[in-house]
């Protein structure tokens, strides 16, 4: 299934128009409304939000992008690339997101300042935490 009809089922099982996921989205209703259709391309740096406004689980998101019936000379090579351009957009938005925080911001000059061995002992502890 290509992966604009995904979009428009999950849209549908959150029971929610065009008009609200647009509005969730931060986009024209008429925009969402090709997106769906296929008439229009979705630009990579919505992928993330779409994701996160639909809560569609990141393997799944995933499965959907490379789940694709466009004609292709090397659907792969295409699946891959547009797995590739998720993850840097999506990598991309959330290091905005994260260094507009203004504590996080603060959290990063601090931990610059601090002495390299006091520095790793922390960055441990941060690994251990991601690990759980």
């Amino acid at each position: 299934m290509p992966f604009n009809e995904h979009i428009r089922e999950y849209r549908e099982q959150l029971d929610i128009t065009q008009i609200e996921a647009a509005d969730l989205l931060g986009i024209d209703h008429s925009a969402l409304s090709k997106y769906e259709l296929g008439k229009l391309e979705i630009p990579i740096l919505l992928l993330p939000k779409l994701r996160r406004v639909y809560a569609i689980p990141r393997d799944k998101f995933m499965d959907m992008l490379e789940d694709t019936r466009q004609k292709s000379n090397n659907p792969g090579l295409e699946a891959r690339e547009n797995k590739s351009r998720y993850i840097t957009a999506f990598q991309s938005q959330l290091k905005l997101e994260l260094y507009d925080l203004k504590d996080f911001r603060y959290l990063l000059n601090r931990l610059n300042s601090l002495e390299t061995k006091d520095a790793e002992s922390l960055l441990m502890k941060i690994k251990k935490i991601d690990d759980i």
